[in-house]
């Protein structure tokens, strides 16, 4: 390999002569739209082992462009999760510098033993992990050694070799650390993609007293963001708040038994969202609502929030939702809440009996999730890779977390076995 392609005269000119591939299970259009905006740095593709689930709305379906494809003959099992040959056809196609892996999976274990041999970096990133009976369960519990010693074990040798590890948020970087035993010097904090440059152009929330307030729950309807939690709180608000309505999420399990409560309750001014046609006519649901509820047992930061933010809504969530500390400040942009009906109601007041808070708080989530914009996120990532590609620098990380980067990594010397993907492929 010719290691004069290394020689960095800034940090732009570096990146684009790399070549970078994301490997996820589903095509977020976060992540697709992220592609194109990571392009202006590296040479980047986005691979899919499907387009959507059944848990995600056909709205979700978007262009993929020509930075991303849906790989061909994916399959999953609980036991395997997803996997797919193709990749090992597409790796040699693109022939990658950089593999950053979306989750702790068997498959993705096996790829970082392939591709180390050819020497290309592997980023494995992930939100928290759960130990719960299933991904729509309301249990926070996380992961542990002392909850679950031959997971965490086996996590920890079957990915001991990636050369940076993305913990999504605080909460997973500090559980990849203390409970998987990752090196502190190979794990850092990284936001997730999310589009937001339309909601940002929403007006503020001009509200007085008796005006008509809408509430958005716009989260799936599944166990742990409790939807009917909203609802009964919802119940006992309208009886006080003639003009308050809401809208819901209509997808997740829990659809029906939200359907037989408002029936049962004969609620009136609920909906659910069954007329968002395309993506981008989501954005109109939000500036359409004023507050966003989410009585969340447990959620990793969610990125409904981050859109309301960006759309200026006042917002009550619960305590049990992490990695929220940069972008929510309670009594300034935001109510939070225990995760039952009494305390949303408590909450919900505060914007209800003072809705011209609305404006202040909608005013200051705006200014806070400013990095949050594709081109901010982008330019993290940047430098967040940036230590892979220096070859045996090992005092840049340590260098970047004294002046309070997320960015850190260790020193990982050239195998002899490695070889060069750029030629073997």
């Amino acid at each position: 390999m010719d290691d004069s392609r290394f020689r960095e005269t800034d940090r732009v000119s570096v990146m684009t002569r790399q070549r970078l591939v994301f490997l996820s299970n589903i095509a977020s259009p976060y992540q697709v739209k992220f592609a194109d905006v990571l392009q202006e740095h590296v040479d980047t593709e986005f691979w899919f082992y499907k387009q959507i689930t059944d848990q995600r709305p056909d709205w979700w379906i978007i262009p993929l462009g020509k930075r991303c494809r849906v790989l061909r003959g994916s399959y999953f099992s609980k036991k395997t999760n997803y996997l797919s040959l193709d990749v090992f056809l597409q790796l040699i196609r693109f022939r990658p510098h950089i593999l950053l892996l979306a989750g702790f999976t068997p498959f993705h274990a096996l790829l970082l033993q392939i591709v180390k041999l050819f020497g290309v970096r592997v980023v494995v990133m992930s939100e928290p992990i759960r130990n719960v009976r299933g991904e729509t369960s309301g249990e926070s519990t996380l992961l542990t050694r002392e909850n679950g010693l031959q997971k965490t074990t086996r996590i920890h040798r079957l990915f001991k070799r990636a050369d940076l590890i993305f913990g999504m948020g605080n909460v997973a970087r500090d559980q990849f650390i203390k409970e998987l035993g990752f090196s502190s010097k190979r794990v850092v904090s990284a936001p997730y993609p999310i589009d937001i440059e339309t909601h940002m152009s929403h007006p503020l929330r001009q509200k007085g007293p008796n005006d008509p307030i809408h509430l958005l729950f716009a989260n799936r309807l599944i166990e742990r963001y409790q939807p009917l939690v909203a609802l009964e709180a919802y119940r006992i608000l309208k009886e006080e708040y003639p003009n308050l309505s809401m809208s819901l999420n209509r997808d997740g399990h829990l659809a029906d038994a939200c359907r037989r409560y408002i029936e049962d309750e004969q609620l009136k001014d609920v909906t659910f969202l069954d007329e968002i046609e395309s993506w981008d006519g989501l954005n109109f649901v939000y500036r359409s609502s004023d507050i966003l509820v989410l009585p969340a047992t447990y959620s990793n930061g969610n990125i409904s929030i981050i859109e309301a933010c960006a759309s200026g809504m006042g917002i009550v969530v619960s305590h049990d939702v992490n990695n929220v500390a940069r972008h929510l400040h309670e009594g300034i942009n935001c109510y939070k809440c225990e995760p039952n009906v009494a305390s949303l109601v408590t909450e919900l007041k505060h914007y209800l009996d003072h809705p011209e808070r609305l404006t202040a708080h909608g005013q200051q989530s705006k200014e806070l999730v400013t990095p949050r914009l594709n081109a901010n996120t982008a330019a993290v990532y940047v430098d967040l890779l940036q230590p892979l590609y220096r070859k045996g620098d090992s005092h840049h990380a340590e260098a970047a977390v004294a002046r309070g980067s997320d960015a850190s990594s260790s020193h990982h010397p050239k195998s002899e076995t490695t070889r060069d993907i750029h030629r073997s492929l």
